[in-house]
């Protein structure tokens, strides 16, 4: 839905971006909860370092720090009421249930608008959930993000190294044949008007290497909720409402690179409002 930007806000001459009242609000929840939220990841840390000096290995998969930011992240959506509608959650929960003993992780790919997106997935996937995203290096700059990011021991890329590209293939390959699900988007940065854009071909690539389904998940409405100029949410998100709809998976085996990119931007399209579906003769994919 077309929504009105707010018309009182503070702006920052040196990066243009801007902060209302509820942005402040949203603001003011996340770094209150987020000094518990960095204490809990210390501490993990600490634990897991404690254990293994003495030579017992725990949490081998990084899965304690995932649920961390996870539970940080859905006290932070709830408080202010910026939780999504979420539908088709149960086939999470199927996958998880039938996925026999040895078979690879699940690749989860989204849309790309905001910087909400990324705990919407989370949400969608399950906060109490073991998975990794895929993200920007310069992230793990951010105070306690980055902290996340390592503890959690997500991917990150330099987008701008091709050897950091070929590290990031290799560990998300890793992950998907030890069974832990991966997150990316596959635009590779958000939407300046929230259309689909073209997609990057790594989390493909990772896919059919490993074996993996794909999933498609649909976020609407994040670009107007978030804007790209915006610090934070400009209003809540049950007032949109936002949507996120995971979709059925894609399996990748027999099939080319090429099918499987088109089978989930279709599947993504189907949920994604017009305004967000790509313009006609858009490029779908980057060579």
């Amino acid at each position: 839905p077309e929504k009105p930007l707010p018309k009182l806000y503070y702006k920052w001459d040196h990066s243009g971006l801007k902060l209302n009242l509820f942005g402040a609000y949203y603001g003011f929840v996340a770094i209150s909860l987020g000094f518990a939220w960095f204490a809990a990841l210390k501490a993990i840390s600490m634990a897991t370092y404690a254990f293994a000096k003495v030579g017992i290995e725990v949490d081998s998969k990084k899965g304690w720090g995932v649920r961390a930011n996870g539970i940080w992240g859905w006290l932070v959506l709830l408080l202010t009421g910026n939780a999504p509608i979420i539908t088709g959650k149960y086939r999470t929960r199927a996958l998880l249930k039938g996925r026999p003993a040895g078979s690879p992780g699940v690749m989860y790919v989204a849309n790309h608008c905001s910087w909400m997106d990324i705990p919407y997935v989370a949400m969608a996937i399950g906060v109490s959930r073991n998975f990794k995203i895929v993200a920007k290096k310069e992230l793990l700059r951010v105070p306690i993000l980055g902290s996340a990011i390592s503890t959690s021991d997500n991917i990150t890329v330099d987008r701008t190294s091709r050897r950091s590209q070929i590290e990031t293939y290799k560990k998300g390959v890793a992950w998907l044949r030890k069974g832990v699900d991966l997150c990316t988007f596959p635009e590779g940065t958000r939407s300046e008007d929230g259309r689909l854009s073209a997609f990057k071909r790594g989390a493909f690539k990772m896919a059919l290497k490993a074996g993996s389904p794909i999933v498609p998940i649909s976020i609407s409405y994040t670009h107007v909720l978030n804007p790209k100029d915006w610090v934070f949410p400009v209003r809540p998100a049950r007032l949109m409402p936002v949507r996120v709809h995971v979709h059925d998976p894609v399996e990748t085996e027999g099939k080319t690179e090429e099918e499987v990119v088109e089978a989930v931007q279709m599947k993504l399209c189907e949920a994604l409002p017009e305004c967000q579906r790509p313009r006609e003769g858009a490029v779908r994919i980057e060579d």
